[in-house]
C-alpha cells in the first residue's frame, strides 16, 4: 500500500541481531607506553625482581601490563596493571591476555606504578575496581616521589575493603612493608634517580631489585666458583708437593741409616 505522498511504504531496518556467543566476542591484546623514563625503569624492574624470586614456581605467573579481561562477553570490562602476581594458573604458555572465567581467578596481587596522568586514577577508581575484582592486595608505586604521600603504599583487602599495610623494621632499622600474599618485604630505594622497588626474603635475607643486578650477582656468583675451584686445585698441589717432599726426606733418611757402619765395621 502506498503512503499519501504516493511512494511505496519503506520498511523500518531491522536491527542486526546481537551476538549470543560471548565467545565470539574478540578481546584484544593491550599496548604499554611507559609514561616516562623513570616509569619504565621502576615496572621493569619490579616485574624483573619478582619474576627472579618466583622462578623456581611453576604455579606462579608473573607479567607485566597484561590486560585482565573480568567479564566474559564483554571486552570493555578490562584493566591493565603495570606488575600482577597471580598463584595457581601456571606460566607454562604464553598468555597475550588474562581472561579471569578462564583462569578460574582473579590476580593476587597488582601493583601499579604512578605518572602524573594516573596517580589519581589509581588512588580512587582502580582501588574501587580491584576490591570487587577480588585482587588481594594493591600497591602503589612512586617512581618520582613526588605524587604519593610515600613512595610505596600496600593495601591488603579486609571485608571488601582495602585495609593500608603497616610498615615493620628489620635488620639495621630499615623500614619495609609486609606483603603477606608474596610473602616478601617491600620497600623502595633511588636507582639513577627512579624510585624501584627492592624485594627481600624473609626466610634468607636476600634482598633483590631486578634488571641488571642480577646478571651481576649471577656473574660474581660465577667468578666465586671459579676462585673457589681454584684455590682448591692450588691447595691440593700444596698437599701433593708437600707429600713429596715428605717422601725425599724419607728416603734420604732411610738411605742415611743404611750407609751408617755397624759395631763390627767399627771395631776392625
Amino acid at each position: 500500500m502506498a503512503g499519501s505522498t504516493g511512494h511505496p511504504a519503506v520498511a523500518a531496518p531491522i536491527p542486526e541481531a546481537v551476538a549470543s556467543d560471548p565467545d565470539a566476542v574478540e578481546y584484544p591484546e593491550g599496548h604499554w607506553v611507559a609514561q616516562s623514563v623513570w616509569h619504565g625503569v621502576s615496572v621493569r624492574l619490579a616485574t624483573d625482581a619478582l619474576v627472579h624470586h618466583f622462578r623456581g614456581r611453576e604455579d606462579v605467573l608473573v607479567a607485566m601490563e597484561l590486560v585482565v579481561y573480568y567479564e566474559r562477553g564483554d571486552e570493555i570490562a578490562k584493566l591493565q596493571p603495570d606488575v600482577q602476581v597471580v598463584f595457581g594458573v601456571g606460566r607454562g604458555w604464553n598468555r597475550s591476555t588474562f581472561k579471569v572465567w578462564q583462569e578460574g581467578k582473579a590476580p593476587d596481587f597488582v601493583l601499579e606504578v604512578a605518572s602524573p596522568s594516573t596517580a589519581n586514577n589509581d588512588a580512587r577508581d582502580k582501588a574501587i575496581e580491584y576490591i570487587d575484582l577480588g585482587v588481594r592486595e594493591y600497591w602503589r608505586l612512586d617512581p618520582e616521589g613526588t605524587m604519593m604521600s610515600a613512595p610505596l603504599e600496600g593495601y591488603r583487602a579486609k571485608w571488601g575493603r582495602y585495609e593500608r599495610v603497616e610498615s615493620v623494621q628489620r635488620t639495621g632499622g630499615v623500614e619495609y612493608l609486609r606483603s603477606s600474599v608474596l610473602g616478601l618485604d617491600l620497600r623502595t630505594e633511588r636507582r639513577e634517580g627512579a624510585t624501584v622497588l627492592m624485594i627481600r626474603d624473609p626466610r634468607t635475607g636476600e634482598e633483590f631489585a631486578g634488571g641488571l643486578e642480577e646478571s651481576d650477582r649471577q656473574r660474581r656468583l660465577a667468578e666465586n666458583r671459579v676462585r673457589a675451584a681454584e684455590d682448591r686445585a692450588i691447595a691440593a698441589e700444596d698437599r701433593a708437593s708437600a707429600a713429596e717432599t715428605r717422601n725425599r726426606l724419607l728416603e734420604q733418611r732411610l738411605r742415611d741409616l743404611t750407609a751408617q757402619p755397624g759395631p763390627m765395621d767399627r771395631d776392625s
